[in-house]
């Protein structure tokens, strides 16, 4: 597997690129504080100070040739709208995704388009393996992703993740080359 780091993707509307520091701000006005997003994530609301202290690092992670997250932006005006990253396993040459996108913006078909973008890098330009994924099963619009992305649904892991509410089961996903 081929160690490459988070480099700049793009499709037709979408440009994928490294987080920033400067993009604190955007970010804490956009879906890092949405409802959906911390009931997904766990996680509770934050401030724009707590936003920036996470970005104050992000050039030494990006050092790191196993780091992958992204950003999505609309090609168009530069506009934050979802993030999308990897878990690596080089032992077992495969990625493991999580994406998140801004509820303004779904129903437009972008993390369809942002997951075959990266999936594509993962296959061709990492060389994997295995390209997998998961969703809680409440979560029909996230399986709806996966599924136009080509992925195959390999089964169920129970009580597999931690939601704002509890245990929830996962839908788990995958591709293999």
């Amino acid at each position: 597997m081929n160690e490459i780091g988070t480099k700049q993707l793009e499709t037709e509307r979408l440009v994928l690129r490294r987080f920033k520091e400067t993009d604190a701000k955007e970010l804490f006005e956009g879906f890092v504080n949405q409802e959906e997003f911390l009931y997904y994530t766990n996680k509770n609301p934050i401030t724009l100070e707590e936003e920036k202290i996470s970005l104050e690092n992000i050039n030494e992670k990006y050092k790191n040739k196993n780091y992958y997250n992204w950003l999505i932006t609309l090609k168009s005006t530069g506009q934050i709208i979802g993030a999308v990253n990897f878990n690596v396993n080089l032992r077992n040459d495969s990625v493991m995704f999580n994406y998140a996108i801004d509820n303004r913006f779904t129903k437009n078909g972008y993390m369809t388009e942002a997951l075959k973008c990266v999936k594509e890098f993962a296959f061709n330009e990492m060389n994997v393996n295995r390209f997998e994924g998961g969703c809680a099963v409440n979560n029909i619009a996230s399986k709806r992703v996966m599924e136009k992305c080509g992925m195959n649904l390999e089964g169920v892991l129970k009580a597999y993740i931690k939601l704002k509410d509890g245990y929830h089961d996962m839908f788990m996903f995958a591709s293999i080359r």
